[in-house]
């Protein structure tokens, strides 16, 4: 057989076919090569593949294109990020600097029977502009007691920004002077010591703010606690001109960043009828807080460790060597069954459970000394009774606690 000489068609279509495989590696090595342009704005980013040597370099594999905006330039959004939540707790909490133990005088006439009964503070309810304040912290001292002051404003004035300042210079003064606690303002959350009608955390925070940073700027030593709430017993939310419950108040104090400005927060319990371990799980809301537990308990919830409580009124009421609260005082009437055994007794087993609670930084005895008997039954509340006996010293100084 003859063999077949190849025709010049074939040849041509060999020598074009590796002409074109040339153009596609000219194009292949010129484009790796090649680095993209500097964007601008908007900017055109040229997106190069990377070669390898298993693919087959084309036009799609060769140029990309996208285009984005750069910073700043006209088709540059700032992105929207949600507000960051507000700070109401404090960032570092505060632990109890131990446990602070002592009673409300009147005329500060048994600091024996105190000493005797482990009290190692003396308290005293003042307004402020009241001239012999520091003298009464010179007293206290002198007979060996450390000083709580609460000092209650002008109600009439808690609407004007100017007198917040002058507030805040009274009691940063009563701190340079020694004071060892101030406690802001006394139960803002009814129309007694607070104007009907302005009831408010909110508005009762813009008086505590400054008073907080003018008595640390005064003395840093001195614990600063806000107000303590009265007691309403309403089983539900509940806001009227003339009070608010001690649940809604607290909880606003606290949604406003009220803890931010307190190293303790103000609490009384004075409408106890049982011992301070009794308990009720059923009740709702400020009824609940007629037993001690309940109390903690809430407040524990409320401050989320942050800040230690300080109850600079804890007393219970008995109608014993008096006349009876159903004639003289009816509203208080919830305590006739109340007698001064268990009075003692229940003084010293709260003391006892403040003792050891890490959130129970202070208990101040409510009260010592008072002797008006009337619609509001002070001297009924009194540790040292109208005979001049004080059972509830011997309870409490059978505790041990030293003062």
């Amino acid at each position: 057989m003859s063999s077949r000489s190849p025709k010049l068609t074939d040849l041509f279509l060999w020598l074009a076919g590796l002409a074109a495989f040339a153009i596609l590696l000219w194009l292949f090595f010129t484009a790796a090569g090649r680095s993209a342009p500097e964007p601008t704005s908007p900017s055109i980013v040229l997106v190069t593949s990377t070669p390898t040597l298993e693919a087959t370099p084309t036009l799609e594999s060769v140029w990309h294109f996208i285009v984005t905006p750069t910073p700043g330039g006209p088709l540059y959004e700032q992105p929207t990020l949600p507000p960051p939540p507000p700070v109401i707790y404090p960032p570092v909490p505060r632990a109890r600097s131990g446990f602070l133990f002592g009673g409300q005088v009147l005329d500060f006439k048994a600091p024996d029977k105190m000493h005797y009964a482990g009290m190692g503070w003396v308290k005293w309810q003042i307004n402020e502009g009241d001239t012999n304040a520091v003298e009464r912290i010179n007293r206290g001292h002198e007979k060996g007691f450390k000083v709580l002051l609460t000092v209650i404003g002008a109600p009439s004035r808690v609407t004007d920004d100017s007198y917040y300042a002058q507030y805040a210079a009274y009691v940063s003064n009563l701190a340079a002077n020694g004071a060892d606690a101030i406690e802001v303002w006394n139960e803002p959350n009814i129309a007694r010591d607070w104007p009907s009608g302005q009831i408010s955390p909110t508005l009762y925070i813009q008086i505590l703010k400054p008073s907080y940073e003018a008595i640390k700027a005064a003395n840093p030593n001195t614990l600063v606690i806000s107000a303590a709430q009265a007691a309403t017993l309403v089983g539900q939310s509940l806001r009227t001109a003339n009070f608010w419950t001690e649940v809604d108040y607290t909880t606003d104090f606290v949604m406003s960043a009220g803890l931010l400005y307190t190293d303790c927060v103000g609490v009384h319990y004075n409408v106890g009828t049982t011992a301070p371990d009794a308990t009720d799980p059923n009740l709702k809301g400020d009824a609940a807080f007629v037993y001690f537990p309940r109390l903690l308990e809430y407040y524990a919830v409320l401050t989320k460790g942050t800040r230690p409580i300080c109850i600079t009124e804890l007393g219970y009421l008995t109608d014993d060597g008096y006349d009876p609260l159903s004639t003289v005082a009816p509203d208080f009437n919830w305590a006739q069954n109340t007698t001064v055994q268990d009075q003692a007794k229940w003084q010293a087993h709260a003391a006892s459970l403040g003792l050891g609670s890490p959130l129970i930084e202070m208990i101040i005895v409510w009260n010592v000394d008072f002797w008006a008997y009337g619609a509001d039954p002070h001297a009924g509340y009194a540790i040292i009774r109208k005979d001049g006996g004080c059972p509830a010293c011997d309870a409490l100084h059978a505790l041990g606690l030293g003062g």
